[in-house]
């Protein structure tokens, strides 16, 4: 099996049309010009996955307020999948928003998308509720949250 090299790093301005492409063959439903706006404004927790100079993968997260993050969306191009690169972007977000003093992290989740649910759960997030007519299409959206532990001095 050949491995490559996954470098997570924070976007730029410049990998705006990969993660526009990414977004449409994943999601395709949030207005691309949002991805700007969280450069803007909270471009700490925007994160991209680059291999061979290409952005597969990318995640949005950020804390709002108090002690609660938020990751936004976590997309990783098909082809790319199962190769860690969803994992590596969640723990380092997870790692970001724990040195921002964040308490515990929540997001939503399709509620038919099991295999996204399954990803959370194995990286410690738990169900904690149900968002009726969540997305735009009506779907439900499951409600998540991971405890994040002091780290012991």
């Amino acid at each position: 099996m050949v491995t490559c090299l996954i470098i997570i790093r924070k976007f730029q301005p410049q990998d705006f049309p990969w993660v526009i492409n990414i977004e449409r063959k994943v999601f395709n439903e949030h207005d691309p010009f949002f991805y700007m706006q969280f450069y803007e404004t909270c471009s700490d927790g925007f994160l991209v996955a680059e291999i061979y100079g290409m952005v597969v993968g990318y995640i949005v997260g950020f804390l709002p307020s108090g002690k609660t993050g938020r990751i936004f969306s976590l997309a990783v191009l098909p082809e790319y999948r199962n190769r860690m690169i969803g994992s590596a972007l969640l723990e380092e977000i997870i790692s970001i928003l724990r040195e921002m003093k964040a308490a515990e992290i929540v997001l939503e989740v399709r509620s038919g998308n099991l295999k996204a649910r399954k990803f959370y759960e194995t990286h410690g997030f738990y169900k904690t509720g149900i968002q009726k007519g969540y997305y735009n299409d009506g779907e439900d959206a499951t409600l998540m949250r991971l405890e994040i532990p002091r780290k012991s001095i």
